[in-house]
């Protein structure tokens, strides 16, 4: 609103309406019918660089960013046919080129009927702009992590995002190797293949060229921090030869300030980056870091799967594996064969127990690098746990096998120095052969294992081929097949449950119902006994119906005893959950026991998700019931992590064995923590399994964990005794 006085000659109201013009807070500008500007006030100045006279002898297209040609003039031509607009365009700023984004009123300047040009305000958004596309690049470069993105085309990601706001700089990011003594090259698109190729493994130290220097102070630096030393000159010289100048690093830490990267720019023609560049470069490592950390959680989460923690040697899921592809590349018609070992340290007991489990845990190291060393790169070495290991030698015969199993016994005849004190440790091997002894990894598993108790029953540090009378546990396993058939009827079967705790209200928010066999001829059968046996025989299938009828009910009745609210988890093993009727058997065993299925959780191992497409449309068919879905044991299993996003999944169960260390294990603890954050970036909850001990509880709940369970609370317990727990305070 314009307050004047009456009676206002033109003249003064002109000077009134230039006043609005020059002194706006908007730069405002006139543009005559071929958009040739004819006003230009101060601020408009300011937002293109160029003055008001300047201006006067321009038109506004060459003001204009080459992608905003077009819609800027269809724009103009629409104002000069008498309407109005209001869109946004980019400029070019003078002499530094730099981007402008402006969003732009434009009105018809009106005499009569006719346009005689266009008057206007623009507003500059660059800001907001920037802001706006650097959340939607972090936001993708987000998904990208979450949807299983190679490592490399994420870094890729991020430095074509940050050049985009970095006027005439190119970027690179390098990693630190794992002794953190160089930096090998991650991503620079952008800059010259062999100049990446040169200055790959630059070395961390005071004088290695910016980026190792940065890495080195553990600060930014730019090219006049380095001085004149010959090392950095021969990086400089390099840079310069390709147009480059390496003006500045910084150096990418990890949440423990430990130094994990360098992210750096290359001008030409400058030798700093501008104080705006520097705002956005923060960014550019802070997401570099989070990225890092990321895939090196996501490699140690992988090495873990398939590995030993303790010795690194391959674990009995990656010895399967490894197995099953050895059988299918057996060339039987051939007369080839493999072998199986298996290998138990005699009296290794003892050593734990008069000199302590630490020197037990190096014996163990010790023991399998002198094994890796005596084997060679001829066989796999793996240790399936506590004090037994096993070997795959393939393409050999029989008479080879007896010479490697020799060579094992010769290999630890000398004595292992630790800590000063010599100790004498001998092994007990016995073997199968692929396809004398049988045909799948399981069986001939089990019958070096037969083998090789027998070996400890001839005296120990001796080995022991199969041989068909000694299978003991082949009735063992018959016996219990047998016994399990007759179960159900006999009603030898009983459930325990395990209390699952809100670590946020520390209130009692769920139980487990896990299943428990005792018979009388085998007596108390563990389920890791009969489990497998049930689900080779297909009995799985009658047994799992069996647990989530008895579960609900038992639910039932504690929701009608006062436990409102209490959730119940069923776990489905791979036959149940790939069964055509699964999901009419949970629905009818829902509304025969009354139970809501909101309060229930149905449970399944990541492995069971191996066939994406099929088990897609299960857990979907699941959800759809309404009943909520777990994976448990997460991180132990063989699927890619992009089915978080894809599986209506709503909790994830870390397996115990990355809980166990998480106060005395630094990488446990990260691992533990990145799936705690994935899983929250995801909406999902977090259930830590196997807590036991205080340390742990205050861990997790640092970090957000949502719930817990294990023996700090309670172990697995009957019904009765459920009733009674009392979350400890």
């Amino acid at each position: 609103m314009i307050f004047m006085q009456p009676n206002i000659n033109s003249n003064s109201l002109k000077e009134v309406y230039k006043s609005l013009f020059d002194f706006n807070h908007d730069a405002c500008y006139a543009l005559d019918m071929d958009g040739n500007f004819t006003l230009f006030n101060e601020e408009a100045v300011k937002i293109t660089g160029y003055s008001a006279e300047e201006s006067l002898k321009m038109n506004f297209v060459s003001l204009l960013h080459e992608d905003y040609f077009e819609d800027t003039i269809q724009h103009f031509k629409r104002v000069t046919q008498g309407h109005r607009e209001r869109f946004e365009t980019t400029i070019l700023k003078k002499d530094s080129g730099e981007q402008v984004h402006l969003l732009l009123t434009a009105v018809p300047i009106m005499v009569g009927r006719k346009v005689l040009g266009v008057v206007g305000c623009a507003q500059d958004i660059t800001k907001k702009k920037e802001l706006e596309a650097l959340l939607n690049g972090q936001n993708l470069i987000l998904k990208m992590i979450a949807k299983g993105t190679p490592f490399s085309e994420v870094l890729d990601r991020i430095v074509l995002f940050i050049e985009r706001f970095t006027h005439g700089a190119l970027c690179s990011i390098m990693i630190a190797d794992k002794e953190g003594k160089r930096l090998l090259h991650g991503s620079s698109p952008s800059l010259p293949a062999a100049y990446n190729e040169a200055v790959d493994g630059v070395p961390i130290g005071p004088s290695a060229g910016s980026c190792g220097t940065a890495a080195y102070l553990r600060r930014s630096v730019t090219v006049t921090d380095i001085g004149t030393d010959p090392l950095w000159k021969e990086y400089r010289d390099l840079a310069l030869s390709y147009g480059l100048q390496a003006c500045w690093s910084s150096p990418v830490f990890d949440d423990d300030q430990r130094v994990v990267g360098t992210f750096g720019m290359y001008y030409s023609g400058t030798t700093s980056p501008r104080e705006k560049d520097m705002k956005i470069i923060q960014k550019a490592t802070d997401l570099t870091s989070l990225v890092i950390q990321h895939y090196q959680a996501k490699e140690k989460i992988d090495f873990m799967a398939y590995h030993d923690a303790l010795t690194g040697l391959p674990n009995r899921r990656l010895f399967d594996k490894r197995v099953e592809a050895a059988i299918d590349g057996t060339n039987v018609n051939e007369g080839e064969k493999l072998c199986l070992m298996f290998l138990d340290l005699d009296r290794f007991k003892n050593v734990n127990d008069s000199l302590g489990h630490s020197i037990g845990d190096k014996l163990l190291m010790y023991v399998s690098a002198k094994l890796v060393n005596c084997l060679g790169d001829g066989a796999t070495f793996s240790r399936q746990g506590g004090d037994e290991f096993t070997i795959l030698l393939e393409h050999t015969t029989k008479e080879e096998a007896r010479a490697v199993a020799q060579k094992i016994l010769d290999t630890l005849a000398e004595p292992f120095v630790i800590e000063g004190t010599d100790i004498f440790i001998t092994t007990s091997v016995g073997m199968s052969l692929y396809p004398d002894d049988g045909e799948d990894v399981g069986v001939l598993l089990s019958k070096a294992d037969v083998a090789m108790y027998q070996a400890k029953k001839q005296g120990r540090n001796n080995f022991q081929t199969y041989d068909v009378l000694l299978d003991k546990k082949a009735f063992e396993k018959l016996q219990i097949e047998n016994e399990l058939r007759k179960a159900l009827e006999r009603n030898e079967f009983e459930l325990n449950y395990q209390p699952i705790i809100n670590l946020c209200t520390n209130n009692l928010t769920g139980a487990e119902a896990l299943i428990r066999w005792n018979n009388e001829k085998c007596g108390n059968v563990s389920p890791q006994q009969f489990i497998p046996i049930a689900e080779e025989t297909g009995m799985i299938v009658e047994i799992g119906e069996w647990v989530l009828k008895t579960a609900l009910l038992q639910l039932k009745n504690w929701h009608l005893d006062g436990m409102a609210g209490l959730t119940m988890s069923v776990n489905l093993s791979i036959r149940q959950f790939y069964q055509p009727n699964l999901i009419k058997m949970i629905s009818d065993t829902l509304v025969e026991t009354g139970v809501e299925p909101r309060f229930l959780t149905i449970e399944i191992t990541e492995s069971m998700t191996m066939d994406v497409e099929t088990a897609s449309v299960i857990l979907h068919e699941l959800k759809k019931l309404g009943v909520n879905i777990s994976i448990d044991d997460f991180g132990t299993g063989y699927s890619s992590l992009s089915y978080l996003k894809r599986f209506p999944i709503d909790h994830l169960k870390i397996d115990r064995c990355f809980i166990r260390d998480i106060t005395d294990n630094k990488s446990d603890e990260n691992i533990a923590t990145t799936i705690i954050l994935m899983a929250h970036n995801l909406g999902l909850s977090v259930i830590a399994e196997g807590v036991e001990t205080e340390g742990q509880l205050q861990l997790l709940k640092q970090h957000r964990c949502n719930a817990a369970q294990g023996y700090l609370f309670s172990k697995p317990v009957p019904a009765e005794e459920f009733i009674t727990f009392k979350v400890p305070s």
